[in-house]
């Protein structure tokens, strides 16, 4: 009899927080960071970014209409998406892919793969998003770098984009785990950039790698916000169910670089809303 009182007392809490976690699943917000990194070229004061990432192919709308809408409400100059904007069941690519075409024909937009888009997707599915995304001129930028100029000045974009085995045991992989390190980072990169560098990398965890490498700024996703999101406590557990995550939303700073995390755009979150988020770069605050 206790036992069942207790089962009907938690289903009664859960199903009264049901239409608040429905609601919050569907509320896409916007955050905006002013940043600034310490080697930031001064021709590049006032930069606006806009971060997608992890859209797991869900929709927004007809044609994901509301996200465009809010991504041409920051007015960004440059778009990024860092990875898992395509899942596994590759289910709605086309909405997807006519997202990108549009973004394309506005802004300059540069993207990795997660390990969604790398590790489970079929070589044949991978290769017909590829092919559309750079039809539509988004730019892919895993493991290969462009030049950005404003004026006289310069900047490197850089997209690290890696083999699931550094993903911490996502899943199927967590046999085969193992650590990234500064010499894997130079492997996929090369050398330590000397240009002030962006790095597009899915995977925040490997931040303070992302940092002695060289990189001045980092964007990242995967964690969804820590999924299960508590007042005063945040997000409390990643996708490799791991507890407490040390880098899962906002902005980070190790030594003098700087990480922006997004918490996302899809899959099951609870109190957790999916989110947009938009930078602007300062030489000062």
């Amino acid at each position: 009899m206790k036992q069942y009182l207790y089962n009907m007392a938690r289903g009664a809490a859960l199903g009264g927080f049901l239409p608040e976690i429905a609601e919050s699943m569907s509320r896409l917000e916007v955050t905006h960071y002013d940043i600034c990194p310490e080697r930031l070229p001064r021709e590049f004061d006032g930069l606006k970014i806009v971060q997608l990432s992890d859209l797991h192919n869900k929709k927004y709308g007809s044609g994901d209409a509301l996200l465009y809408d809010k991504i041409a409400a920051c007015d960004p100059d440059l778009v990024f998406m860092t990875g898992d904007m395509i899942s596994h069941k590759a289910e709605n690519v086309e909405d997807f892919i006519s997202l990108v075409q549009r973004l394309c024909r506005k802004y300059p937009v540069y993207y990795v793969n997660g390990n969604h888009e790398y590790s489970d997707m079929s070589p044949e599915l991978f290769d017909k998003a590829a092919q559309e995304l750079a039809k539509a001129g988004a730019k892919c930028l895993d493991n290969s770098c462009v030049l950005l100029r404003r004026g006289n000045a310069r900047l490197r974009l850089y997209g690290l984009s890696y083999h699931a085995k550094y993903y911490r045991g996502v899943r199927q992989y967590k046999l085969n785990w193992a650590r990234f390190r500064v010499r894997d980072m130079r492997r996929c990169c090369g050398a330590r950039p000397q240009d002030f560098t962006i790095l597009l990398a899915h995977n925040p965890l490997d931040f303070d790698v992302h940092a002695q490498w060289g990189a001045d700024l980092s964007f990242g996703g995967h964690i969804h916000g820590g999924v299960i999101r508590l007042p005063l406590v945040g997000g409390i557990i990643s996708p490799e169910l791991r507890l407490f995550p040390k880098y899962k939303e906002g902005v980070y700073q190790s030594g003098g670089s700087l990480l922006v995390v997004s918490r996302g755009l899809g899959r099951i979150r609870i109190f957790n809303p999916p989110e947009l988020v938009s930078v602007t770069l300062r030489t000062a605050l």
